[in-house]
């Protein structure tokens, strides 16, 4: 019975705590409702001109994005472009290196042959010679043809002018010209007719 009589009486405590939380936050909710009403709700035009804000900041931010991706895609083209470049500078300038090496090589065949020198040393150096030319084809270098055409400056150096023959043909060639992929490396050296008796 007892206990009956402190349960009733925890049950009372706790519908007055009860209670009074129900007032504070009654008190609370109008609180805010007040604080509401006080506040004043922007306007339509408060409310339009801070989209318009939003909007040109997206923009600003989207144009710097694409400005960006722009430049990153344009700094990697170059890249690329002076890589090869630079590749292929090494590579004429390597094959330029090599030539007078070709040019002693051409000359001992030449001299071999009118010694009438046909033996095993003349044969192993033909054969360096069209190794050595085959290495270097693999790089992009080509004769300039210059025997038996006309005298063009874009690939020939006239050094010399000879009198008769077809005006501008050329004549006999001094040093053979090289280009690598279209670019001329050195400039064959000829005698040109003078196309006069």
């Amino acid at each position: 019975m007892k206990k009956k009589g402190k349960t009733m009486k925890n049950h009372q405590e706790e519908t007055v705590s009860q209670e009074n939380l129900n007032a504070e936050e009654t008190a609370t909710n109008e609180e805010m409702n007040e604080n509401t009403e006080n506040a004043e709700m922007p306007t339509q035009e408060e409310w339009a001109e801070a989209l318009k804000k939003c909007v040109e900041e997206r923009d600003s931010y989207k144009d710097m994005m694409l400005r960006a991706q722009a430049e990153f895609a344009n700094f990697k083209r170059r890249n690329a472009t002076v890589r090869t470049d630079a590749y292929d500078d090494g590579v004429r300038e390597t094959i330029f290196a090599i030539l007078p090496i070709i040019d002693n090589l051409e000359l001992a065949i030449k001299h071999a042959a009118q010694q009438g020198d046909e033996g095993p040393m003349a044969e192993g150096v033909k054969m360096t010679l069209r190794l050595l030319l085959d290495a270097m084809g693999k790089l992009g270098m080509e004769e300039v043809e210059s025997e038996g055409v006309l005298f063009d400056p874009e690939k020939h150096n006239a050094i010399m002018r000879e009198a008769g023959g077809e005006a501008d043909m050329i004549a006999e060639v001094f040093q053979k010209g090289y280009k690598v992929k279209d670019k001329i490396i050195r400039y064959a050296m000829v005698k040109v007719f003078s196309g006069e008796e």
